[in-house]
């Protein structure tokens, strides 16, 4: 997690889907104004200026973007605008998690960020299915929140319907 990049000079944070922060490094809270311990009571619209630009975060659903610019917040309220870049993780259970590397425009950094891949990136979104709880491989991640079925299952619930999309194919 986070504790192995205490040792970079880049602010680096990570947070679940529902906008609560999981973790942040030393460099993050000192940009912030709070302590290590105090960092996971807090929800990170608490540190953007304008929520909408968190909604058009969390929302966007073109995984190949991963650098935003956004008016961000310190604890005594003072703004200012950072340069936010993100990696979607998702674990083996299903959870997303956005790890956030964070500097300020216009602030010389000596860390080189890695630049996205040249070649595609595939991400792999799993849900569970509906009926007897085992993975089940979506398209999108608006899918994930949705009730699917796995093959089995909806071969026994729906035998007609699914003899007729196996015989399109």
């Amino acid at each position: 997690m986070i504790e192995q990049q205490n040792n970079i000079d880049m602010a680096c944070f990570e947070v679940n889907e529902h906008g609560r922060i999981l973790s942040g490094n030393r460099r993050f809270c000192r940009m912030f104004g709070y302590g290590e311990d105090e960092i996971m009571w807090h929800y990170i619209t608490d540190f953007y200026r304008y929520k909408k630009e968190w909604d058009a975060f969390k929302n966007c659903d073109n995984l190949t973007q991963h650098h935003f610019v956004a008016r961000m917040r310190n604890r005594k309220g003072r703004s200012f605008k950072c340069s936010i870049s993100r990696e979607v993780i998702q674990d083996e259970e299903g959870r997303i998690v956005f790890r956030n590397y964070v500097s300020r425009v216009g602030e010389d950094s000596n860390v080189v960020v890695k630049e996205a891949p040249v070649q595609t990136r595939s991400v792999v979104f799993v849900a569970k299915c509906g009926y007897c709880g085992n993975h089940v491989r979506v398209n999108t991640l608006a899918e994930t929140r949705m009730r699917v079925l796995c093959d089995t299952c909806a071969m026994k619930a729906y035998p007609e319907a699914f003899s007729i999309k196996a015989a399109q194919m």
